[in-house]
């Protein structure tokens, strides 16, 4: 597998930015490739899944493209005040690699994933944009963070910043989403989350939500907390997963 920094220019964040590819390099990988992005949590960056995890070599010999994007802390959505991450990564992020790389650049060829802040990314944007994703993986996912006053609480006032005094129920709530969208447009969907885990509470209400919705998902409690040991492990599941339903193998 080959590994780059790209840096380009967010046009929706109107700055700089970067994001880490991880893209085969072996002549006989078939192309066009598959993409999946791969999000990070809120106190790491773009660089934290290949410095904690050995996603590189997971990957290998896969027609499979892994974009880690540079998500700050902003939960991967357009904030009422302040940066349009969402945008960044659904447009500047997505249309930057769908030009620059010999990929599959439709619904069929991309997946996408990530932890804790990057596992609601994950779900909400897989939703969201139902159109652009075949299928989704949270590993310790915030899902329920809008529904969560006192973890809000203790996030200060950025929460308020990106998502206004209400959020719960809003245009950025998973909850919400998943009520608004034709059931059977949905991306495929895999939820895991540790049992020690202080998002467990979120995961399993959550999972309980598309449960009485009867939308189909897998859902998993694995042994483990909040912590790389956990996500190392379980990513060459959802690796697994998005590779079965995106036809790699």
């Amino acid at each position: 597998m080959a590994f780059a920094t790209i840096n380009y220019h967010s046009r929706s964040l109107q700055k700089a930015s970067s994001f880490n590819v991880v893209f085969p390099d072996d002549p006989n990988i078939p192309k066009p490739w598959s993409v999946f992005y791969l999000l990070h949590g809120l106190s790491d960056d773009h660089t934290i899944w290949m410095r904690r995890t050995s996603i590189e070599r997971y990957v290998a010999g896969l027609p499979l493209v892994v974009v880690m994007p540079d998500g700050g802390r902003g939960w991967y959505s357009n904030a009422v005040e302040g940066y349009a991450h969402e945008d960044d990564l659904i447009k500047d992020v997505v249309g930057l690699v769908d030009h620059t790389f010999p990929v599959k650049a439709e619904r069929a060829g991309r997946c996408i994933g990530g932890l804790s802040m990057g596992g609601y990314g994950a779900v909400k944007l897989g939703i969201k944009h139902h159109d652009r994703f075949a299928s989704v993986t949270s590993h310790s996912g915030a899902t329920g963070i809008m529904h969560d006053p006192d973890r809000i609480k203790g996030l200060g006032t950025e929460f308020a910043r990106i998502f206004g005094a209400k959020p719960a129920d809003g245009p950025e709530d998973p909850f919400s989403l998943v009520k608004s969208v034709d059931h059977g447009r949905l991306p495929a969907m895999r939820l895991d989350c540790g049992t020690e885990d202080f998002l467990l509470a979120q995961n399993r209400s959550f999972h309980k939500h598309l449960t009485d919705l009867h939308i189909p998902h897998d859902y998993v409690e694995f042994p483990g907390g909040h912590d790389w040991t956990y996500w190392d492990s379980h990513v060459q599941e959802a690796i697994a997963f998005h590779a079965t339903n995106l036809k790699l193998k």
